[in-house]
């Protein structure tokens, strides 16, 4: 029997490939991120990987990076984890 992932992890697996795709559709590299955002590199890569829990600040700084509102990245998030929990259904 699979353990379902505990929610927390979900939303940050789903925060990392939400960064990760808007970032590539920007056409910005992580290091462009990284300036755009102040939030360095490393950081951002391991965010993308879901490896990092960022703060409420840092995800408003990437945000900010991806130019868009802090809202829509959290519902963004929200919507995604809300799709990987009914394929784990």
């Amino acid at each position: 029997m699979e353990r379902k992932k505990p929610v927390h992890k979900v939303l940050q697996d789903c925060l990392g490939q939400i960064i990760s795709s808007r970032r590539k559709r920007l056409g910005m590299s992580q290091d462009e991120l990284a300036d755009e955002s102040g939030v360095d590199r490393a950081f951002i890569s391991s965010v993308e990987r879901g490896q990092r829990n960022p703060s409420f600040r840092t995800i408003a700084s990437i945000a900010h990076g991806l130019r868009m509102k802090f809202a829509r990245l959290v519902h963004n998030c929200e919507q995604c984890s809300d799709d990987t929990s009914k394929k784990a259904s």
